[in-house]
């Protein structure tokens, strides 16, 4: 999940870096927050992940089932390699195992074509779903800094966990009284199912 929310993540802390367009003495009040940390427990983050494990379990499940049924088949054709090679087989029976035993190795095939085909399919829409989820959840979170910061009439937001190309952090520096990720992580947290 972490390969999708980079580049998500980076593109949100612009956004909140350059909330406004104030000058260095238009700006009375700032803060920082930890985007990073906030994503990761939020409880809807936490909901987001299990169902993509349980859509990968189901997906492992039945991908194990497909490839049982091309084991069997590759068994088969095991079977009948060792009727062909039988010395004392008639010629006429040997001749029918070969075609048979090509039959088979072409329904194996075909299965394990359909099978790596409906693989792929599946990881691309849960990859898909992966990250319209995690923007739903990032939208959902800005939307919640940015009315902190209009209700505690703040200047400007830091996410302290965004990093540069070099990947080096954005903020190099910051007090600790300046951080709310802990008062934000506790607003987006209020509606949590209890037990969480």
């Amino acid at each position: 999940m972490t390969k999708f929310l980079k580049p998500i993540l980076l593109t949100l802390s612009i956004a909140i870096f350059s909330m406004g367009s104030a000058t260095a003495n238009d700006i009375k009040k700032s803060a920082t927050i930890d985007m990073k940390k906030l994503f990761d427990e939020y409880h809807l983050t936490k909901d987001a992940q299990d169902k993509v494990k349980a859509n990968q379990k189901i997906i492992a499940t039945e991908n194990n089932a497909k490839l049982d049924a091309i084991r069997q088949i590759a068994d088969q054709i095991k079977a009948l390699g060792k009727k062909i090679d039988d010395p004392v087989i008639a010629a006429n029976t040997r001749n029918k195992l070969v075609r048979d035993r090509q039959l088979l190795a072409n329904k194996g095939n075909a299965l394990e074509n359909n099978r790596r085909e409906w693989l792929n399919r599946r990881n691309k829409a849960i990859n898909e779903n992966i990250v319209t989820e995690m923007r739903k959840i990032l939208a959902q979170i800005q939307d919640k800094v940015e009315a902190y910061a209009r209700d505690n009439d703040i200047d400007m937001i830091f996410d302290k966990s965004a990093r540069g190309v070099t990947q080096t952090h954005f903020l190099i520096f910051s007090k600790d009284k300046f951080d709310i990720t802990a008062t934000l992580l506790e607003t987006l947290n209020a509606d949590a199912p209890k037990g969480e």
